[in-house]
């Protein structure tokens, strides 16, 4: 459990607190790409509690800014997006992707005072189909990381984003979590599936090592990017199944896979304190990805504001006839089982009335690890840099081998990470 002192710190993002602060020194993906068109309608995007609009201009550049305009304070996301610049719709002030002010028609002259005037904006950089941006200090910005699958072909790989109802610790901690898919994501039958697809949108094959029996042998090891999270379970007669989660800090994460199946890459972004843009790279190391599939094991549907339409309010479509003879929870998609889990607690759980248990490890690891550096930021302590060589060739990748081996001579941690 956490102090109620911890759990605030955990939890709060907004600007101005010590953990948004801390976030906004990493690159966030913001939108898709394919979200903006040049002269076409602006979106908004809610980040780290702020309220934002995102456009792109005439010649293509991406504008990410404060969604009011700095003169009467309405909406930008109503203006008029061509001639490289957002216009008000309200007075006409427009301004650049930079967020400078490039016209005030509504003032006799414009000269000095429109060069007075800035909204607030944030710079961005299109990777791999993903706009992504950067709210820290100016000076402070990072090298951009270069995660394995940015490098992969397009046609390898598949991207969304979600509107997740709770806090983005919560919806991270699922990730970490090796167990629960024992359970949450358990199939009562066979299930088959298409080459490297991890299971059908009843659940996971009952006869693979992550629901087989809960992997409750683990360990947690200290790397370069954060953390890498062991767990060991029963493969065969004669073999284990020795697994992995990388948690990348600070809100990155790859959940385990094995050979063969295709990888997943998650990014916990936080809207706010109480909801969370969840995104899910899935990627096939050496072919296309079978799109269809993956999006029919997630059993994700979205409205046009990317609010899932199997949501509390209809309680996931829950079959409790297919609770007993289907699966384990009575919910179609992957996705939906963790939402619907992640989501009951409340959008922020009250982490001081847990009772957390061996099997949570890797989650009390995180934690640590979030709260320690948080704490060091405050005192003036840079945060933790990313590697690029090492997140170019980082992936979760378990393997079969015997089980009279310990993990650590099985599974050991690849020098390159330590």
């Amino acid at each position: 459990m956490l102090t109620k002192e911890d759990n605030q710190l955990l939890t709060q993002t907004d600007a101005g607190t010590p953990m948004g602060e801390l976030f906004r020194r990493y690159w966030i993906p913001a939108l898709q790409t394919h979200e903006l068109e040049s002269d076409g309608k602006p979106q908004r995007v809610k980040l780290l509690g702020e309220d934002l609009v995102a456009f792109r201009d005439t010649e293509g550049k991406v504008g990410l800014i404060d969604e009011r305009c700095p003169h009467r304070g309405t909406s930008l996301y109503y203006g008029i997006n061509d001639g490289c610049g957002l216009r008000c719709m309200y007075h006409g002030w427009k301004f650049n992707t930079d967020g400078e002010c490039t016209e005030i028609p509504s003032e006799p002259t414009d000269g000095k005072f429109r060069e007075s005037i800035k909204i607030k904006s944030y710079p961005t950089k299109e990777v791999s189909g993903i706009i992504w941006t950067y709210m820290g200090p100016e000076g402070s910005e990072p090298d951009f990381p270069e995660f394995y699958w940015v490098g992969l072909p397009d046609e390898n790989k598949l991207v969304e984003r979600v509107w997740q109802e709770c806090n983005y610790a919560q919806a991270m901690e699922n990730d970490l979590d090796y167990v629960h898919a024992a359970f949450l994501h358990k199939a009562h039958g066979n299930q088959e599936t298409e080459e490297g697809i991890l299971s059908s949108d009843l659940g996971i094959d009952p006869n693979h090592p992550l629901v087989k029996n809960p992997p409750v042998k683990q360990s947690v090891q200290d790397t370069n990017y954060g953390k890498r999270c062991v767990a060991v379970g029963i493969g065969t007669e004669e073999e284990n199944a020795f697994m992995e989660i990388h948690y990348i800090f600070p809100f990155y994460t790859y959940p385990p896979r094995f050979g063969g199946e295709d990888g997943m890459w998650h990014a916990f972004i936080p809207r706010d304190d109480h909801s969370t843009w969840t995104w899910d790279v899935q990627f096939a190391h050496n072919r296309a990805i079978d799109v269809q599939a993956q999006h029919d094991r997630r059993g994700l549907k979205l409205d046009e504001n990317l609010k899932k339409q199997v949501n509390k309010e209809n309680e996931y479509n829950q079959d409790r006839n297919l609770q007993k003879t289907g699966n384990f929870t009575g919910i179609r998609g992957i996705a939906n089982q963790d939402h619907a889990a992640t989501e009951a607690m409340g959008t922020i759980v009250d982490r001081t009335n847990e009772r957390l248990g061996t099997s949570d490890l890797p989650v009390i690891h995180m934690r640590r690890i979030l709260l320690k550096e948080v704490k060091e930021f405050q005192k003036g302590k840079e945060p933790l840099k990313l590697e690029n060589q090492s997140l170019k060739n980082l992936y979760s990748e378990g393997l079969y081998d015997d089980n009279k081996k310990r993990w650590q001579d099985a599974f050991p941690l690849k020098e390159e990470f330590e």
